[in-house]
């Protein structure tokens, strides 16, 4: 969750909590961002570069943006470009050379509201896009030329917190976003005509789904899991939009400020998360925020969960360092860290520049094999971070 979202749901959360008496009633859409799990061996091609140190700055920060940046995602051009693809509250798209850190062509303008996410995908004619969800509408664009593709996909609600896409079993790509409380929608929508596919997968409370990722099973089932403003996250099929599990937390206090799918060193999927609690346990403490893994074919904890002193927004992604090794990137009041998939422990970090809150994260690789997190905030910059030796 990201800035303003964060203020919101903490209030809805806080609310709705004093309205149901602290009840805890049983439960019967990537990306984050933005985030994702980038797969092959790097080992190989980072052998042949100098790879800097693993929290080492790579480049300059990106700046361009004239309001806070809520959301970042990597992807590639038909060329093979690696690119970064950032959204905010200048409520514009901007399209970045992961290599080299250069702006490619202008602002993409349409939003009329600020821009809360952003998702790469691909059309069934391998067309890469980037599917933006603001406080008006969904919008998607073509990824090589900076145009929109079709018209807005208006939501029921209008306002869309999150968007991800992801790919059906019969090979269908998909866009899933979700809406507020009011609706508690979360709808899929197909990449290639913009129809809504089904109807709408309703969150069983009235809270907000303000993170969304997709995934795969071990038996191939892909699936999106969300995450919402009463600290639950569920884990949903993609193909029929029915839900798999019943919540993975059941924290009555806590928000779900950052999920990110992924996979273990030996294989197994997962889905990590972040629990906030609303508020500070005792006066004037701080909040400690955990860092729970999931196992996604059967939604169980894996492990302990992993505690992060935190009083700001977190955010977290999944991908690999440079050999291979699973890791979770974390990042909170202008801090990253970096984590082991596998067994918990802390690999490095902090890791500072940021001037303030840390909104997204994504991992990405440039040509060169060199894994790097990318970070953006509320100083308006994208920065990248080397996750290599």
């Amino acid at each position: 969750m990201r800035g303003i979202r964060s203020v919101l749901a903490r209030a809805i959360a806080i609310g709705a909590l004093v309205i149901a008496g602290l009840s805890d009633p049983a439960v019967g859409s990537d990306f984050r961002l933005a985030s994702g799990e980038q797969a092959g061996t790097a080992a190989a091609a980072l052998s042949r570069v100098n790879v800097p140190s693993l929290g080492t700055p790579v480049g300059k920060p990106l700046k361009g943006h004239t309001a806070q940046v809520e959301a970042v995602a990597v992807g590639k051009r038909s060329d093979g470009t690696p690119v970064i693809v950032s959204a905010g509250y200048d409520k514009t798209v901007r399209i970045w050379d992961l290599d080299t850190g250069k702006a490619l062509g202008k602002p993409l303008k349409g939003h009329k509201g600020e821009i809360y996410d952003v998702a790469v995908g691909r059309r069934s004619d391998g067309t890469p896009v980037i599917v933006s969800g603001a406080a008006d509408d969904i919008r998607i664009w073509n990824l090589n030329t900076g145009k929109p593709i079709g018209k807005p996909l208006k939501a029921r609600n209008g306002l869309v917190w999150a968007v991800t896409t992801g790919r059906r079993g019969d090979g269908t790509p998909v866009i899933i976003s979700s809406g507020d409380a009011l609706t508690r929608d979360v709808e899929i929508w197909n990449l290639d005509t913009g129809k809504l596919i089904g109807k709408p997968s309703v969150n069983p409370f009235a809270f907000t789904v303000t993170q969304l990722v997709t995934g795969n099973r071990s038996d191939g089932t892909p699936v999106f899991v969300t995450g919402a403003t009463n600290g639950r996250a569920r884990i949903w099929n993609m193909n029929t939009g029915k839900p798999l599990s019943k919540s993975l937390s059941r924290c009555g206090t806590c928000l779900v400020e950052g999920l990110a799918v992924g996979k273990r060193g030996d294989g197994t999927p997962v889905a990590v998360t972040v629990d906030v609690p609303g508020s500070p346990a005792e006066e004037d403490s701080t909040p400690k925020s955990s860092i729970r893994i999931w196992n996604l074919d059967t939604g169980k904890p894996i492990g302990e969960s992993i505690t992060a002193q935190s009083d700001t927004t977190m955010e977290v992604a999944v991908g690999q360092r440079g050999d291979g090794s699973p890791v979770i990137v974390s990042g909170d009041g202008g801090g990253l860290s970096v984590w082991d998939l596998d067994t918990g422990a802390r690999v490095g970090g902090p890791f500072t520049g940021h001037t303030r809150a840390i909104f997204a994260l994504a991992i990405g690789k440039r040509s060169d094999g060199t894994p790097v997190a990318i970070s953006s905030g509320a100083d308006r910059t994208i920065r990248m971070w080397s996750l290599g030796a």
